[in-house]
């Protein structure tokens, strides 16, 4: 049986947060908070991203740190290729107004790759020092680190 048939919800939920947060992430949030435009600091992947650290706890919950991390492997893989393929395909359709040159566009794929890789795998990490203390302690915890990191 393959890793990928073996852990399909935690692969699934990942790879469809990834996908959501991607997408998402073109999008800046509406409105305005006294003189602060939201659109200047939000976007709509920062409500789906968090999730992908749940997805992350539950697996280290339930099956340990090894298959936690290369759920996150999976994750980051998504993460890369989404960043890539995703911006162009909502500009061809006009979803979003503004097209990134390709050299742009995989810089920025590399930086929020490797930033979603080691706040993930910092979460991991801390999440696992954690785990046998309170039930809140680790997951809490682990996500505010792997957080601030990224």
């Amino acid at each position: 049986m393959s890793f990928v048939s073996r852990y399909l919800s935690f692969v699934a939920a990942m790879a469809l947060v990834v996908v959501a947060s991607n997408v998402l992430v073109q999008f800046p949030l509406q409105g305005a908070i006294g003189g602060l435009s939201l659109a200047d600091i939000l976007t709509w992947g920062a409500f789906t991203y968090p999730f992908s650290f749940l997805v992350t706890d539950l697996a280290n919950r339930r099956y340990g740190p090894a298959v936690a991390r290369r759920i996150v492997f999976v994750g980051f893989t998504a993460a890369v290729i989404c960043s890539v393929v995703i911006p162009p395909l909502l500009f061809r359709y006009g979803l979003i107004e503004f097209e990134t040159a390709a050299d742009r566009l995989v810089r920025i794929a590399a930086a929020s790759g490797t930033a979603f890789l080691i706040a993930q795998l910092l979460d991991v990490t801390v999440f696992n020092r954690l785990r046998r203390q309170s039930w809140w302690r680790a997951p809490i915890v682990g996500t505010l680190v792997g957080s601030v990191f990224d």
